[in-house]
């Protein structure tokens, strides 16, 4: 590929995250309050004015607005242009790890998916099925389009989402209550099919590092304490992204140490 090609897919792919960055957000307003996700135009949720097409031009029409609704003046939360940013990212990092593959477009609605329910689960502690389900059947067919990848993708999925039922099972045979949902063990199935066993061990640990982190700050804070909820899907989703992108650097350069 000639590079007038390649600045012309990086473009294009950046073009195209910022654009499924709008669609995300709305799939993560829509879909935790019971409202259709292919029907009905979006609007301010503080005036309920349906959205015209400046309104909707990712970043710049958040930024041309100075960060309020054309209409009614009232605040856009900082999440959207955020979104829009991630998605971007997300595409663009996609494209220079893995390049013009047939996986290229099902991995790129994987992370999509993905960072939905990153805000999902902050603000609701929940994982919808009608996001973890689609996730989950994307994974399957990459893996399937991998040299090697249906076998990594069962090893992946029963590691990490076996791993978590029994942590879970084992929280609720001491508590006696719940102290992790299932839709975080249906997301290590999403994540665990196309990272294989090796990369969602690394997932895992970095999910539950950044909980250790963020739970220590609440008690810095005194803003929480050991019993304080945290929305592990919302760690989860992070870790794995960027395990993906990096995590077999981050293996290789571990095992490394014991091989010299």
């Amino acid at each position: 590929m000639t590079e007038a090609s390649n600045v012309l897919v990086l473009s294009l792919m950046g073009a195209l995250g910022l654009v499924m960055g709008s669609a995300v957000t709305a799939l993560s307003f829509r879909i935790p309050r019971g409202l259709s996700w292919v029907r009905g135009r979006s609007e301010c949720p503080s005036c309920h004015t349906p959205l015209q097409f400046l309104d909707l031009i990712p970043v710049l029409s958040f930024a041309l607005a100075r960060g309020r609704c054309r209409h009614c003046a009232a605040k856009i939360g900082w999440r959207y242009p955020l979104t829009e940013l991630l998605c971007a990212a997300w595409s663009l990092l996609l494209y220079r790890h893995v390049g013009l593959v047939p996986v290229l477009p099902l991995l790129a609605i994987w992370g999509y998916l993905l960072i939905a329910l990153l805000w999902i689960d902050l603000d609701f502690q929940l994982l919808p099925d009608a996001l973890t389900f689609p996730g989950t059947l994307l994974a399957a067919v990459v893996a399937v389009m991998t040299p090697g990848g249906v076998r990594e993708a069962i090893f992946g999925v029963a590691i990490g989402s076996g791993a978590l039922w029994l942590v879970a099972w084992a929280y609720f045979r001491v508590r006696k209550v719940e102290g992790m949902g299932g839709g975080d063990i249906k997301l290590a199935a999403m994540f665990g099919a196309v990272l294989g066993w090796e990369r969602t061990l690394v997932t895992m640990f970095l999910a539950a590092l950044m909980g250790s982190v963020w739970g220590a700050i609440l008690l810095a804070r005194r803003s929480g304490g050991p019993q304080t909820a945290l929305p592990f899907g919302t760690l989860l989703v992070p870790a794995a992204m960027v395990t993906y992108l990096w995590g077999e650097t981050w293996i290789r350069a571990y095992l490394g140490w014991f091989v010299r």
